[in-house]
């Protein structure tokens, strides 16, 4: 073989599981299509969940040690902090250097302005640079000895006798190496699952995400670490989001994301639109950035296939900047085993199974789901006003869409049409539910 490990995709988890391979002395070849691991950030919130609306993806527990002594820093101080991020689940920490922004707020707004706070003077979330992340990881990795391909792009694995043949697009052209096992860390968006023929029974759709960094933004609401996300209709049947940014030293920077076929153009509107225009009427763009291929559902149960083991985002489900870290180094330990003859990847899925809220909370999906059903019922802006109004005017703190959905009946004879379709919507979220949830082949 002419390497022991390859791993296809330099992410998160990619990295953390090249670092801790190399370190045990493994032979380990990271495949990259970026020219640098650590570039400009894609169209990414980068936070680092610790409490969201349902319980989100990776579940174990996670400690935050703040290294430099410095408490969590505000926006606009512009000062880096060292931390050590905890896993005791897995008995593994890794370093950060760089800006971490708190987030004590989930601000929702209609067209018209109303609010509704989802989560409110509460720490749910730390705004990470996810091109901080990845450098530290790198470095770790490079230390550590694994070698590194970038530029470079895994098309197929093929599974043979003791290994598998990997086919690399590379500057250079089309060649091929063997490997003794290896790991597909490349994202929602699969190359490795897609040769594999894993996606053959699965839907797929195209997913666009585009972002603009902003500095100048004008809104009350960023002293206080908020994430702010736009029910807009007539702009867009997506949400919008608007959320803290840090990149360059910079701590006063926004990113504004949405998601669809339209979605600069989306953006472009909502910034010139009259009731918001005077919070970007100042704003500079710093850099444009976006993300997007072909997503496939339902999320891939068993993570082996042959030889290669499919860890991240690969598996179909968003695994966020722990749920990478945490699956990245536990698949170098499942790894390590199988090369030792012992049943690494079963070891490997179980944790799975029970690390992550998709898999093993069995109420995961309707929660979830309930928070994306107004996109379902294709509300109008009347309907969306109707819905925040009455949260605001009772200072209820909760999520519109799952306030919606648990007051039906209050819609029935005030907003008819919108009613019907939210029933309908509700109706089929019941069905998906019914049959697997995550699993099932109603996602579309």
């Amino acid at each position: 073989m002419d390497y022991d490990v390859i791993i296809a995709g330099g992410g998160m988890a990619g990295l953390t599981a090249a670092s801790a391979l190399a370190k045990d002395g493994l032979n380990v070849l990271l495949i990259e299509r970026k020219g640098e691991v650590a570039g400009p950030a894609r169209a990414d919130a980068s936070i680092f969940y610790w409490k969201f609306c349902v319980p989100d993806e990776y579940i174990e527990p996670v400690n935050v040690v703040l290294g430099t002594g410095q408490p969590m820093l505000g926006p606009g101080t512009g000062i880096p902090v060292t931390a050590r991020f905890e896993f005791p689940g897995i008995g593994f920490s890794y370093e950060y250097a760089g800006p971490i922004i708190p987030y004590y707020n989930y601000l929702k707004m209609s067209p018209s302005g109303y609010r509704v706070w989802c989560i409110k003077n509460e720490l749910w979330g730390m705004y990470l640079s996810r091109s901080d992340i990845l450098r530290c990881l790198y470095q770790n990795a490079i230390k550590s000895g694994a070698k590194f391909m970038l530029g470079s792009t895994v098309t197929s694995v093929e599974n043979i006798n003791g290994g598998a043949v990997v086919t690399i697009q590379s500057p250079e052209g089309l060649h091929s190496c063997r490997a003794g096992k290896v790991i597909a860390a490349d994202g929602r968006f699969s190359r490795v699952v897609h040769s594999l023929g894993l996606n053959r029974n699965r839907v797929s759709r195209k997913v666009v995400v585009y972002c603009y960094i902003l500095e100048g933004v004008e809104r009350r609401e960023r002293e206080y670490g908020t994430l702010i996300a736009w029910d807009y209709p007539s702009i867009s049947p997506m949400t919008i989001f608007l959320g803290l940014h840090s990149e360059g030293g910079n701590n006063n920077l926004e990113q504004l994301t949405t998601v669809g076929d339209h979605a600069k153009a989306v953006l472009d509107t909502f910034m010139k639109d009259s009731r918001y225009a005077s919070w970007f009427s100042r704003a500079r763009i710093v850099r444009k950035c976006s993300t997007g291929g072909t997503d496939y559902s339902p999320i891939i149960n068993n993570p082996v296939a042959g030889n290669v083991l499919i860890i991240g985002d690969a598996i179909g489900a968003e695994s966020f900047i722990q749920g990478a870290i945490a699956g990245g180094y536990q698949a170098a330990k499942a790894i390590k085993r199988e090369l030792n003859g012992e049943p690494g990847f079963e070891e490997y899925n179980r944790w799975l199974h029970g690390a992550f809220a998709f898999f093993c909370t069995p109420d995961h999906f309707h929660q979830k789901m309930v928070r994306h059903l107004f996109g379902l019922a294709r509300p109008d802006d009347d309907d969306v006003d109707y819905v925040y109004s009455l949260i605001e005017k009772n200072g209820l703190v909760c999520h519109p869409a799952a306030f919606a959905v648990d007051n039906l009946e209050m819609l029935k004879e005030s907003r008819p049409q919108f009613y019907r379709r939210l029933s309908d919507a509700v109706s089929w979220m019941k069905r998906v539910e019914a049959n697997g949830g995550w699993q099932s082949r109603q996602l579309q």
